[in-house]
């Protein structure tokens, strides 16, 4: 099981050296994480997908995760607009996707499809997502390694 440096995410952050996707080898906890991103002053969302098999299944419990129920039943570009919004609304957002490995089991397209929508919402934003967890491989987007 591998730890996160303490303050290496923080660091990261604070310096703008992450962008986009990535998948990260490291176990945050939501804690250690909101922790981090606290100290780099950004905005931390901790997204645990566990048990989830589809893009909606997916919409849906991060609709509720995020506060943005209203979302429940809608577009997976719809929710990733509401999350990592672009333009003058946008901020420093870090997303840390933990327990992506049931999607990837049951619908290894759907987990693409949703890494990809990620991916150009970061691009017309500042923010940052974090396939985390030691565990498991998450093809097409790029490795971190702890530094």
């Amino acid at each position: 099981m591998a730890a996160p440096n303490p303050g290496l995410l923080a660091a990261m952050l604070k310096a703008n050296r992450l962008s986009g996707v990535m998948r990260w080898k490291v176990n945050f906890t939501e804690s250690g994480f909101k922790g981090e991103t606290t100290l780099a002053t950004w905005i931390g969302m901790w997204l645990d997908t566990s048990g989830i098999e589809s893009i909606q299944d997916f919409v849906d419990f991060a609709a509720n995760q995020t506060s943005n129920s209203h979302l429940v039943g809608r577009t997976l570009a719809e929710l990733v607009d509401a999350i990592l919004p672009a333009g003058d609304s946008a901020g420093t957002t870090c997303l840390a996707w933990s327990g992506w490995q049931d999607l990837m089991k049951a619908s290894p397209s759907d987990a693409q499809v949703i890494a990809e929508v990620l991916e150009l919402a970061c691009q017309e934003s500042s923010a940052v997502v974090l396939v985390c967890d030691s565990v498991g491989s998450f093809p097409d987007i790029s490795e971190l390694s702890q530094g």
